[in-house]
């Protein structure tokens, strides 16, 4: 049960002001490298070794150690597995497990270097201009949840969310402008939500002068004591959809030297370019409708039957950075790689709209809603970003090669731009101080070895794992916050009644293993192909929220673990 009173819990703010979460700003700052077939099937260990186009995003410096110049193109297949499950009560009994696949054709490097001989015998011996086209991410999910749940529903979380706003304010369709979440907006205006009336036919407002909101799914009972509970009025079967599309790339412009075919050094200007699209689809249908009897003012009556909700979000997103690199070549077969990557500044641009549908057994009383298109346009600072890299080569027999990489995301920073081209913070108090205590620290280990039975042909492995940029904190009381929770309670720590004073990493370890096999002819041509696996951490996705406890104990859950497995083919001449 819930008491009518509750007041408005935290709803995704995306459907209100757009999507500038923690999860967004992630979502956009990590890498996860693919490069040309042979830096895949490596690993992306490439720190030291360069000489292929798929280094040079990794060190730029990796362009100056080819002596040759190259252009290479890398189509490719990503191949999306997901398994999911359906909980109505947190992290218990899950079933109703689905799985999906989905595939994208892409192209994940192009470029080309070209190499210019000083024909000095030491000192700048040559230098190099490239050009590359390398995704850093593909953004591509689909998992699907579906169960019986006859404790709560998402109409019923709209109308507890909802009661700080009159009746009027979410009939008025202009209200989108307004700071009112939309989802409430599009509930009501769709039919899902309606106001609750006492026994005289007044409406129920409390002393804070919060609205008594009922679902189409719920009805209002009296206590003996005269309070109202409001309650489900039977089961209802959910479903629950996710799906994410689109892919980041560097397009990098490139200026490699080799100093005495010792000590390489390069510069990249990078412009990260993405699209990000984002759906979210919802429905509960009424088990026996019979059960969900509505009577309307004008004394009819009928019956829920089902409702949907529907998310969509695309955005677009362009950036710039600077990064610097090395490699030293001190003797033998040894190889040293370093690279820094200045924060890099971004623009993202977000569209966004919700629509709702509801259905009665008296097709009279069906009702919809959808809300504008809204665009909305912020700035996103992304953290510093060092690698580091060794690497050993046995004459032509073959190679090692390992990498580290570090990213403190905790120092990611939203910020609005206005049409005076002035940048402020301040409009991002709370999100930055989400970034601040729940992102923190991510480290990359990278692996590589390749080795040639004969001079034409290249047998590869690789494996990668990355950390989680994720954390949790401890407050002064030793209790422990997730974001979400510390959302919930930010007036405390705004206020300083309370603060954080540490936080720790989830465990979660992304681990991609990969292969490959390369060909190098005797004249200008040559080919290769990787295959690489990666299996990520089990993920959970909440349609709602608990909004009879305000906890996790009501709360509705998908479970789902991703793979994806990519297949590259790298076609390049040498010239």
């Amino acid at each position: 049960m819930k008491r009518f009173a509750l007041a408005a819990l935290l709803t995704l703010a995306a459907a209100a002001a757009g999507a500038q979460t923690l999860s967004e700003a992630l979502t956009y700052s990590v890498n996860d490298y693919y490069g040309t077939a042979r830096s895949i099937a490596l690993g992306n260990a490439m720190t030291a070794l360069g000489g292929d186009l798929g280094s040079i995003g990794i060190n730029p410096a990796g362009s100056a150690v080819a002596p040759y110049s190259q252009f290479t193109i890398s189509p490719g297949i990503t191949i999306m597995s997901n398994t999911s499950g359906y909980s109505t009560f947190y992290q218990e009994d899950y079933a109703g497990y689905l799985d999906y696949r989905t595939r994208k054709f892409n192209i994940p490097n192009v470029g080309f270097t070209m190499n210019f001989d000083t024909y000095n015998p030491s000192g700048l011996k040559s230098f190099t201009l490239g050009f590359a086209s390398s995704a850093t991410s593909h953004f591509i999910n689909d998992f699907v949840g579906s169960g019986i749940n006859d404790k709560t529903s998402l109409l019923g979380s709209f109308a507890a969310g909802a009661s700080p706003y009159s009746p009027s304010q979410l009939s008025n369709k202009d209200n989108y402008s307004k700071g009112i979440p939309w989802n409430y907006l599009a509930a009501y205006q769709g039919g899902m939500i309606a106001e609750a009336y006492d026994e005289y036919g007044n409406p129920m407002v409390d002393a804070d002068g919060n609205y008594t909101y009922l679902g189409a799914t719920e009805a209002m009972f009296q206590n003996p004591d005269g309070s109202y509970d409001i309650r489900t009025m039977g089961a209802l079967d959910q479903y629950s959809r996710v799906q994410t599309f689109g892919a980041k790339y560097d397009i990098l412009m490139n200026l490699g030297m080799n100093f005495s075919d010792r000590f390489f050094f390069g510069i990249n200007i990078g412009m990260p370019v993405a699209t990000y699209k984002y759906t979210e689809y919802f429905d509960e249908a009424a088990v026996d409708p019979s059960q969900f009897e509505i009577e309307y003012s004008d004394g009819v009556i009928t019956n829920f039957r089902k409702a949907e909700y529907n998310y969509s979000q695309t955005s677009e997103l362009s950036g710039v950075y600077a990064k610097a690199g090395f490699i030293w070549v001190p003797g033998g077969g040894l190889r040293v790689g370093a690279a820094i990557q200045t924060p890099t500044f971004m623009s993202v641009n977000d569209r966004w709209s919700v629509s709702t549908d509801t259905y009665f057994s008296s097709g009279n009383y069906d009702s919809y809603a959808d809300s504008p298109v809204n665009d909305y346009t912020y700035n996103l600072t992304t953290p510093w970003r060092f690698n580091a890299g060794l690497a050993y080569t046995f004459g032509g027999f073959g190679l090692i090669s390992a990498d580290f990489e570090m990213a403190d995301y905790s120092t990611m920073r939203f910020s609005e731009w206005d049409n005076r081209g002035y940048s402020g913070w301040n409009s991002y108090t709370l999100e930055n101080d989400v970034n601040r205590y729940f992102a923190g620290k991510e480290y990359s280990g990278r692996f590589g070895v390749e080795v040639k039975p004969v001079p034409t042909l290249s047998l590869r492995a690789g494996y990668a794992l990355r950390t989680s940029p994720q954390y949790y904190a401890f407050d002064k009381n030793g209790e422990k916050y997730t974001a979400a929770g510390f959302i919930n309670y930010y007036d405390e720590f705004e206020h300083g009644q309370n603060y954080i004073v540490s936080k720790t990493a989830f465990e979660d370890i992304i681990g991609t293993y990969s292969c490959g096999i390369g060909y190098s002819s005797e004249g200008s041509f040559f080919a290769d192909f990787a295959c690489r696996f990666a299996k990520y951490p089990t993920g959970y996705f909440n349609p709602y929220n608990d909004y009879i406890t305000g906890g996790d104990e009501y709360l509705p859950e998908v479970v789902q673990t991703r793979s994806l497995a990519d297949m590259v083919l790298t076609l390049g001449w040498r010239f």
